[in-house]
């Protein structure tokens, strides 16, 4: 899992919880010390470790949990990468240049088959206007978190749309899909 995942998680538990729940999710997660490195990719059993933690420590179930994520994501991103915001004038231009920003994030790590790794997590399988298919192949399984983002992009760019879930690998598919609809804007 890039590290740019884990460091927004681990700032929101320190920041709004404190240090001393910010050890309680470590030992929780089973790590002495979590990574926060952007250009790293960390253990994805690890990453999924932190987040059950991260909901423990704040309460939430899996879903809650991505939602309030999402939203912690969005805000952090627009303040460290507005460029990504900017290149993309609705929820459907950011979504379908996700697959390269996740690739952008791993271009620090030396290792060429973590990088290809992290390449690999997203494609675009088809594009056309008010319509984005994406596959996500990834053993973290955060395909919550996914749906979670599209829904908060939504509200960020003030648009209406549906993500279903075609294929999921918790049911068993070789891969998640979602297929994403996205309402016109009027006029």
């Amino acid at each position: 899992m890039i590290g740019l995942i884990q460091r927004v998680l681990i700032d929101h538990i320190e920041a709004t919880q404190g240090e001393a729940a910010m050890r309680q999710l470590a030992a929780a997660a089973g790590v002495e010390e979590p990574g926060r490195r952007i250009d790293t990719d960390y253990d994805d059993a690890e990453c999924l470790r932190l987040f059950e933690a991260a909901g423990q420590v704040l309460g939430l179930d899996r879903e809650a949990l991505m939602a309030l994520y999402a939203d912690i994501f969005v805000k952090w991103t627009l303040v460290h990468y507005p460029m990504f915001f900017q290149m993309a004038d609705s929820a459907q231009a950011f979504l379908a240049r996700q697959p390269a920003i996740h690739a952008s994030m791993g271009a620090g790590i030396r290792d060429a088959q973590l990088r290809a790794r992290v390449n690999d997590k997203f494609r675009i399988v088809e594009q056309r206007a008010g319509r984005l298919v994406v596959e996500y192949r990834s053993d973290n399984g955060l395909c919550g978190l996914y749906r979670a983002l599209f829904q908060r992009l939504l509200d960020h760019y003030e648009e209406r749309g549906l993500c279903e879930e075609a294929c999921c690998m918790h049911r068993g598919d070789t891969c998640c899909r979602f297929v994403m609809h996205f309402e016109e804007r009027p006029a």
